[in-house]
This record gives C-alpha cells, structure tokens and sequence, in this order.
C-alpha cells in the first residue's frame, strides 16, 4: 500500500538529477553524455506526466469541488516543460554549449518549482481527497503503460 501523503514525490529527485547531470555535461561540452541523460529525462519524465494526466488528473477532478486547485493548472505547466524540452533537443542539436548549459539552467527551475506545487499542494491535497481510492489509484499508476494517448513529446 503506497503513502498517503506522498504519491510519485520520488520520481521528481531523478528528473532533477538527471536534469542536472545533463546540465554538468553540457557545461564540459560532453555531448554524448548530454544525449544519454536528455533521452533518459524525456522518456522518464514523459511517462510520469502521462501517468498524472491520465490517471491521477481525471480522478482527482473527479471528486475535487470548482473551488480547489484544479489539475488543469499542472497540465498547463506540463505544456510548458515538454515545449521547454523541445527547444533543449534543439539546442543540444546546435552543440552550443553556453546556450545550452543556460536553457537546462531555466529548465531546471521551471522543473524544481512545478515539483514543489506538486509536492507541497497537489499531492497532499488530492492524497486525502483520493484517499478511499488510493489502492485502486496505486494499482493503475504501478500498471500505467504510455498509450497511443498519451501526450506525444516529439523530441
């Protein structure tokens, strides 16, 4: 039976770490390097989005009242990181190491502050609002397998 309180917060450390290792590389122009952690991060991090919002979105929105944080909010910032690593794939492309470095160094921050909305307010909220749910939700998300749906990255 999975925490109450912290579904998928695990994930975010190894997006950021991966993101980070990706940054180190870049910065040393280390470009095979670079590939090898940006194809990590964007299957990775793709899955976990398309578990979110496929899984973990339409049930809380399901119970959640007009007034609470609705997970379109997420789902926009979700839009956001994938164009962000459209452009960084571009980058990576161009060998230009400063801009490079310095487009994972925004993209961090962007990943880290989305983390901590998610971390800090959605989760703990829909972890009790969800919470009769939550094996059945634990069983979809530990089954979750990435769909024709799901949100295509294009990188």
């Amino acid at each position: 039976m999975k925490s109450t309180e912290h579904w998928l917060v695990h994930d975010h450390t190894q997006f950021e770490l991966l993101l980070s290792q990706c940054r180190d590389a870049a910065d040393i122009s280390d470009w095979w390097a670079v590939e090898q952690f940006f194809a990590q991060l964007v299957e990775q991090l793709g899955h976990h989005m398309a578990q979110e919002e496929e899984v973990l979105f339409p049930a809380y929105d399901a119970k959640c009242m007009p007034s609470h944080m609705q997970s379109l909010e997420l789902f926009n910032e979700h839009s956001v990181i994938v164009d962000g690593f459209r452009t960084l794939e571009k980058l990576i492309n161009s060998r230009d190491s400063q801009t490079t470095f310095d487009w994972i160094v925004a993209l961090e921050l962007l990943l880290i502050q989305h983390n901590e909305k998610e971390e800090k307010i959605f989760l703990p909220f829909a972890s009790h609002l969800l919470f009769e749910d939550r094996d059945e939700l634990a069983e979809k998300l530990d089954r979750f397998v990435v769909s024709s749906r799901s949100r295509k990255w294009i990188v």
